[in-house]
């Protein structure tokens, strides 16, 4: 199952934010688009990104190239579809231009932030058909809450551990505190209204997320500013009881701040480690990735 040593190398010539050249391989599966670092270990890794992202970010490139080279195992980096055929498949592993433009807010919102969940799942049934027995799956921000939602919803044998990256509460109050400040809108209206719309029925809002003008449904507008628990890592972590759950911060995150705060109420949950690296900011730059993957690894050898 050496992917590298079958398909070699890929390098192509993108933004200054994605990675000039790489040694892992693209991977189709089930419509879906992933990235493979190939390694000898014998616990595969799974890394998902956050927000409107892609999985060749730096800080999801940087952990998944020390972990499969640096320390012997595989990293498969999904990047989830968000209900976009320009982000699935193998359409994107054959254009440069949507990678540089993933992170753009001109797509057509009509994802939910639950879809995350089945995504990954496909993955997992991926690397289980590819012969890996132990899993590990991790992301980062709301990647990582994502797949504390994953966590807590799925009781798969192959899971072995699961790693959340600057991942904590979902700070809905704030968004939606910040929502009026920037549009003065109140969202608690906008969500009444919505919530009787046909869920693909598209609305003219503002903004959604960090997007200006977007073009989103009522069903992902819902969906991404509902309060609903599952959207927190401290409400998922604390019904995973038979597995490792390692929680990653930075000192210097402004995103997600004061993140031991966040899981004090889990400081009796004996498979929940909290780890606070000194210096690092939310997208962990400056070799502090290099602190992150060596404790992912260190969870992995301890399993």
């Amino acid at each position: 199952m050496n992917f590298r040593k079958a398909f070699g190398p890929i390098c192509v010539i993108l933004s200054m934010s994605i990675s000039n050249c790489w040694a892992q391989t693209p991977v189709s599966y089930r419509g879906l688009a992933a990235d493979f670092y190939d390694a000898d270990g014998n616990v595969a890794v799974v890394l998902l990104h956050g927000t409107l992202a892609h999985n060749r970010m730096e800080i999801i490139n940087t952990i998944a190239t020390l972990i499969s080279e640096d320390y012997g195992y595989p990293v498969l980096t999904p990047n989830l579809s968000l209900n976009n055929q320009d982000r699935m498949g193998e359409k994107i592993q054959t254009s440069t231009k949507s990678y540089a433009t993933l992170t753009a807010c001109d797509i057509e919102h009509t994802h939910k932030y639950e879809d995350a969940v089945s995504e990954l799942g496909t993955w997992v049934e991926y690397l289980k058909q590819e012969g890996f027995e132990k899993i590990l799956v991790s992301g980062h921000s709301r990647g990582g809450r994502q797949v504390s939602a994953f966590l807590a919803a799925n009781n798969e044998p192959s899971i072995v551990g699961g790693v959340l990256i600057a991942s904590g509460l979902s700070r809905n109050e704030r968004n939606i505190e910040n929502y009026k400040k920037d549009t003065g809108l109140d969202v608690t209206e906008l969500l009444a209204q919505f919530s009787k719309l046909p869920q693909d029925q598209y609305v003219d809002v503002p903004k959604f997320i960090y997007c200006d003008k977007p073009r989103v449904t009522a069903g992902a507008f819902v969906s991404e500013y509902m309060d609903n628990p599952s959207h927190s890592a401290p409400y998922n972590v604390q019904q995973i009881k038979d597995i490792p759950i390692l929680v990653i911060g930075g000192s210097e995150d402004t995103v997600v701040p004061n993140i031991e705060a966040d899981f004090a109420g889990l400081a009796d949950q004996s498979n929940v480690t909290v780890e606070v690296i000194e210096g690092a900011d939310h997208f962990f730059r400056d070799l502090y990735a290099d602190d992150a993957a060596t404790m992912m690894v260190d969870l992995i050898e301890s399993i």
